[in-house]
């Protein structure tokens, strides 16, 4: 009986390391040859819920098989890649591969089935295999493929016909979709030839690109500028004037339905309104509001909005591959950014006459040029209101500071007098036609004469109010 003990539990051992399947480790099972299926193991770590761990060990198999289809196709698309340049485009577009064929592998996954699960209580994990039988997918691919082939012909041929009516418009949503057919067949043939090299769907001849077409129909278009160009904003709001486009077919015929926009800078929050062309191919974009840059003059360009047109053929937000595929025509504008340093401020100075014989516009252009100076603002000199001041040097001035003071006498304190000065002060963005900032207040100043206590009145409500003003005008530019 002692000699038998070891016999036993050597046999126990052995049974237990058996009950583990070999694909676990592995990556392979007997059953599913390498040459005729794609496997993939997954795993989940143990939880309170084994049906969901089981859910995801499925799914993670599932992703290892697609992962692994991936990895071939990029692989065969990267030593077999050809790209023409055309003439007519300003990228490389490649017709020859399947551009998309990294991305639409997930509708490969309704073919992928679970073979087999393994549970290890020792490390409390779940498995799952996951095949795909390459045959019978290359099979199903290669129906998809005469179906996209024969839509690419009929798409086609009603693109060639609107374009010949003269319907713009539907000829590029009938392209566009041909477009989309036509890549779909090459994206099937290139999984095809990954799948099963020796299958005659991966080497028969490709529909007529329909890429030509819809380039030579995006090569007749133009944008033309009609005005909108060289105005000012200030950061958070939009441009006074929308920006207006007149688009044309061939330069010469009006296109109406055209959908537009505007573009900014990279990385730019600013917002705009997106629009198509009316009647006479003309369209007005509104820019909602701009943000703010590290400069003065900021370009916007209004162009052609092709993921709308590209949805609104296809019915669906078009997807990462075609970022770029079509591009232009566009127009661009610039817009001057409102900072202090890019303002031009002009002072005007009310006065209301008063018994005390002083110049208040002798005191206060002084002290108000001097603190807008300090904030930035270009100070020019005083003048009349009106919707176009200018300097010397001929610049616009965008903002007009009204200053209206009125001095009165308050009478006698001891041996000398006190006057009460009342001011107002406002700020007018003559761009925008807003007023940007507003104060008013009182002083009193008191001097041994009328006069003297009249200026030190005004200076102390001017250096009251004017600190504050010129603060915030900074801050609402």
């Amino acid at each position: 009986m002692k000699k038998l003990i070891p016999v036993v539990l050597l046999i126990l051992a052995a049974g237990c390391s058996a009950g583990q399947p070999a694909w676990v480790t592995n990556s392979t099972h007997p059953g599913y040859a390498p040459e005729h299926f794609l496997v993939g193991v997954g795993l989940s770590s143990r939880s309170r819920d084994p049906q969901a761990d089981m859910q995801k060990a499925d799914a993670n198999a599932r992703l290892e098989v697609a992962k692994q289809l991936r990895v071939n196709i990029q692989s065969s698309l990267s030593s077999r890649k050809k790209q023409k340049t055309r003439a007519s485009l300003p990228q490389t577009y490649t017709s020859e591969t399947a551009i998309d064929s990294t991305e639409n592998v997930d509708i490969l996954l309704q073919g992928i089935t679970i073979a087999d699960r393994y549970y290890s209580k020792k490390d409390q994990l779940h498995y799952a295999i996951a095949v795909l039988n390459k045959p019978e997918t290359a099979h199903r691919l290669a129906s998809e493929m005469t179906r996209h082939s024969s839509r690419v012909s009929e798409l086609s041929r009603q693109c060639k016909e609107l374009l010949e009516k003269g319907d713009t418009i539907g000829a590029l949503h009938k392209g566009i979709k041909a477009l989309d057919h036509y890549r779909r067949y090459m994206d099937n043939r290139q999984m095809i030839a990954v799948l099963d090299p020796m299958a005659p769907a991966g080497k028969e001849t490709p529909p007529r690109d329909p890429y030509d077409e819809v380039a030579k129909i995006k090569g007749s278009l133009s944008l033309m500028g009609l005005g909108g160009d060289m105005q000012t904003a200030k950061k958070g709001s939009g441009l006074a004037e929308t920006l207006r486009v007149k688009a044309m077919v061939h330069g010469t015929t009006p296109l109406a339905n055209l959908p537009v926009k505007a573009t900014f800078s990279p990385g730019s929050t600013s917002k705009a309104q997106a629009v198509a062309t009316g009647p006479g191919g003309k369209a007005s974009v509104r820019i909602l509001g701009v943000a703010a840059t590290q400069t003065p003059l900021n370009p916007v360009e209004v162009t052609v909005d092709w993921n709308r047109i590209i949805k609104d053929a296809l019915g669906e937000k078009p997807g990462p591959s075609w970022e770029g595929v079509l591009s232009g025509p566009s127009v661009r504008f610039t817009y001057a950014l409102r900072t202090p340093e890019t303002s031009c401020v002009q002072l005007k100075i009310h006065t209301r006459q008063n018994d005390a014989g002083v110049d208040a516009t002798s005191i206060l252009s002084p002290v108000s040029a001097d603190l807008f100076r300090k904030k930035g603002f270009q100070v020019q000199s005083r003048g009349q209101h009106s919707d176009r001041h200018t300097n010397g040097s001929g610049s616009k001035a965008t903002i007009l500071v009204v200053e209206k003071v009125d001095v009165q006498y308050s009478g006698r304190r001891g041996r000398g007098v006190v006057y009460r000065a009342r001011m107002s002060v406002t700020a007018y963005d003559t761009a925008s036609r807003s007023i940007i900032a507003s104060a008013h207040g009182t002083a009193l100043g008191g001097a041994s004469s009328r006069k003297a206590a009249a200026e030190r009145a005004i200076k102390d409500v001017a250096n009251d109010l004017l600190p504050k003003l010129a603060a915030r005008m900074a801050e609402g530019l």
